[in-house]
This record gives structure tokens, sequence and C-alpha cells, in this order.
């Protein structure tokens, strides 16, 4: 191969590198998981997740909360959900590896938890509890997952 070849594979080289560096990587939620997140290096020192966290077994009240969940965060947040501020994640607390979460969050039941990280530590969460209360009320289930929210997306721990 001349220099010219070996020239032109070296750049041909480092620019698929530097492409796929670059690109968007398409991961599974945490281990066992449904729906892919779209994962990109990040660069922002807060970020807040929303998990919903299941078991293996998942009857409709649970399916439910699931739904309305992805629904409120999606519909009124979806400027934060593109640029990485928040993250939607749904975890199966069943699956090999999760089980910390059960003991992390103090989860007994399905729950929705928000969590600050700053620089990828946790610094603050909460269990959504009022999840199962307003279940039979989406209007009210969805406005209390959005206000609870809406202050996690402001701190600035």
């Amino acid at each position: 191969m001349t220099l010219r070849g070996v020239t032109a594979l070296a750049i041909a080289l480092v620019t698929v590198g530097i492409a796929a560096a670059a690109a968007p990587v398409i991961a599974k939620n945490e281990a066992g998981s449904e729906q892919p997140t779209l994962v990109t290096p990040s660069v922002l020192s807060h970020r807040v997740i929303a998990y919903y966290f299941h078991t293996t077994y998942r009857c409709a009240s649970c399916r439910s909360i699931e739904a309305y969940s992805r629904e409120a965060i999606e519909s009124a947040f979806a400027d934060e959900l593109k640029d990485g501020r928040l993250v939607w994640k749904v975890v199966n607390v069943e699956v090999k590896g999760n089980e910390h979460f059960v003991k992390d969050y103090g989860l007994y039941t399905k729950s929705l938890v928000l969590v600050n990280e700053d620089r990828g530590k946790r610094t603050q969460w909460k269990n959504l509890e009022k999840v199962w209360q307003l279940l039979q009320d989406k209007d009210r289930f969805l406005r209390y997952v959005q206000d609870e929210t809406r202050p996690y997306l402001a701190a600035r721990t």
C-alpha cells in the first residue's frame, strides 16, 4: 500500500471514529425494561430522572400508572426530554442487577420516583406515592406528576 493509501485509510478511520463517538447510541433502559432510551453524552451537570419501577407481574392499574406517568412527563416536558435535562426510565426491579432500586428508594409497590442528579450523583429523590390515590382521576394524576416534576427541573443542587 502506498503512502497515499495509508494516509487515506487513516483519515477514513479517524472520520468514522469521530462520527461514532458523536452519534447517539440506542441502549436499553435499566436492564430488563421494555423501551429503548436514546443515550447521548451528557454535558449537563444537573438532570432529573423519572423512574417508573415495576415487577414482572403487571396488573391493569400498574400499566395505567405507567401510561399516565409517561403521558404527564412527555406532554409537559418535551423540550427537557429532548435536551436530556429530564430522562424517562422504566425499570423492572425483578431483573438481575436492578434489585438495588428497591432498597435505594424504599420501594414496596410499583412506583414513580423523581431523582435529581448533579454530575451523575443522586442528590435528592421523591416517591410520588399519590399516583395510586389519583389513578381514577386522570386529569388530577397528570397535574400531580407535572407539578411534582417542575421543582426538580428547576433545582440546581
